[in-house]
């Protein structure tokens, strides 16, 4: 006697058990009971003592060809979704399977979330084809169910006869399109759909009675639907068929992917601009995985270093630059990768006049997880302005040294706070110990010559008047032991937009 199996039970039948093994840890995952077969036979045992919702099929088995599951398995229950997984891709082995009846077919090595999403539109399919059949039958019983299954899909689904006239669509098909139900059921598909795709539609109406065979069965296709409103949106299309004891049926499960278009859309705007802001910068970017193979450059990087990033993609930085530099590089992203924070760096890197210096800034790039997979690197070339600062310090270092020899010194003042100061020289000059006197302009004025300080009052005051560029004054200084002699104060006005003084800086020598 027959017995049922769980629902959403599938029947593997592959004999590669390291195959069959993966498919079981991949659908136990997700819910399904799995149940597998090595051979036709014993694929043909199960299929026949046993109600499965899904078979995949190996076609290559060691004891016969896999066709031989299909023909039992549609002989036994037509609606029973059959999917091949196969490594052949001949139009035979694959369409031929297809006009054999399969649901869809899926090529070696496949991909899991396509067979994932194959899976369940077949297993929808399945349960919709019994739905159909059994309204034909028992269209009062089965009505209520089937609105309850078809109706808690969040996809529009669409079912038509074999002229293309819907028959039932669901409460999301409704929705999607904007069409009560009576104004679309018994009306053609091609209510649905721009005008564009009428003729293609017809035609493959007609192909497919004559032949039992389609392109679009079994896969999923981008087109556009058509709203009441006359509003063409994007939608993703995926289309089965079955046959009844009286006719032949269509079903299509239709997505709305304009959002998905538009998240598309704007992903690519950003890249462009990316792409614009990272390929037109004097800056050398790049991104190496953390196993330092690269996986990005851009244009400043291979004008500088003459690669494309074609030629270095997945290549070390050994692979490119003496050992010493690179062993620089990778230890540098390798703690970037353990800080897990940004860093930044001075390095050097080779170019046709030699070594240039770098100021680089570099940080990690991490997964939903939080982990490091890669580091980023923006690097600016600071040769120009090492080389100069370098100029400037040695030219300070030498001011300093004049400075120091001859009897000049340098002063400032703040004409906003009223504040002196000058260097130590100045102090010499003054005779006062270095440091001693600092502050305002009374404090000058007491180191002054008594019959020099209204000069030396005057000449500031000229100082904080619009005209003047520069002052100069001089007086004498008395100092402790009674010796007499003449310093002479040069200065420059620093003035602000609005050509008030703020500011005078110079020099102090002994005449």
């Amino acid at each position: 006697m027959a017995t049922t199996m769980n629902p959403y039970s599938l029947l593997i039948v592959e004999d590669n058990q390291d195959l069959v093994m993966g498919l079981q840890d991949l659908l136990h995952h997700d819910g399904y009971a799995v149940t597998a077969a090595g051979t036709v036979a014993a694929a043909l045992k199960l299929i026949r003592a046993h109600r499965f919702n899904a078979i995949l099929l190996d076609l290559g088995l060691p004891d016969g060809d896999g066709l031989e599951v299909l023909k039992e398995s549609q002989r036994l229950d037509p609606s029973l979704p059959v999917v091949i997984v196969t490594a052949h891709i001949s139009s035979d082995r694959t369409v031929g399977s297809l006009a054999q009846g399969a649901y869809a077919y899926l090529t070696k090595p496949y991909d899991r979330e396509e067979l994932r999403h194959t899976l369940r539109r077949a297993i929808g399919v399945k349960e919709l084809a019994v739905k159909v059949e059994q309204t034909e039958h028992l269209l009062s019983q089965s009505e209520e169910r089937f609105r309850s299954l078809v109706d808690s899909a969040t996809d529009a689904i669409v079912v038509a006869d074999h002229r293309g006239v819907i028959v039932s669509w669901n409460w999301s098909a409704s929705t999607l399109f904007g069409y009560a139900d009576e104004e679309a059921i018994g009306q053609p598909l091609t209510l649905l759909m721009p005008a564009r795709y009428h003729q293609a539609h017809e035609q493959g109406l007609a192909h497919m009675e004559s032949t039992g065979k389609s392109r679009v069965m079994g896969s999923v296709i981008e087109v556009h639907g058509l709203k009441k409103d006359g509003t063409e949106f994007p939608i993703e299309l995926s289309l089965a068929t079955w046959k009844s004891a009286k006719s032949s049926y269509y079903s299509g499960i239709i997505r709305d992917i304009s959002e998905r278009k538009k998240a598309d859309d704007a992903l690519r705007r950003h890249e462009q601009l990316l792409h614009a802001v990272v390929n037109n910068t004097t800056a050398v970017i790049y991104v190496k995985y953390s196993d330092g193979r690269y996986l990005l450059i851009n244009h400043r990087f291979e004008q500088l270093f003459h690669i494309t990033m074609e030629q270095i993609a997945g290549r070390t930085d050994h692979e490119i630059f003496p050992k010493d530099i690179a062993d620089a590089f990778r230890a540098n992203d390798v703690t970037v990768l353990e800080l897990k924070k940004t860093v930044e760096y001075e390095e050097q890197a080779p170019h046709e006049d030699g070594l240039h210096t770098y100021l680089s800034i570099k940080f990690p790039l991490c997964d939903h997880t939080g982990k490091p997979y890669a580091t980023c690197g923006i690097s600016t070339d600071i040769t120009e302005r090492k080389r100069i600062d370098g100029e400037l310090r040695a030219n300070d270092c030498r001011t300093c040294h004049a400075l120091t020899a001859a009897p000049v010194g340098l002063w400032g003042w703040d004409l906003q706070t009223g504040q002196l100061y000058w260097s130590p020289q100045v102090d010499m000059l003054l005779g006062v110990a270095p440091g001693s006197v600092r502050g305002t302009q009374n404090e000058l004025l007491a180191l002054v010559h008594p019959d020099d300080r209204e000069t030396i009052v005057h000449a500031m005051r000229h100082a904080l008047e619009p005209q003047p560029a520069d002052v100069t004054f001089e007086h004498r200084v008395l100092r402790s032991d009674g010796s007499v002699f003449w310093c002479v104060w040069t200065g420059e006005i620093i003035r602000d937009q609005d050509g008030i003084a703020v500011h005078i800086l110079g020099t102090v020598r002994a005449t």
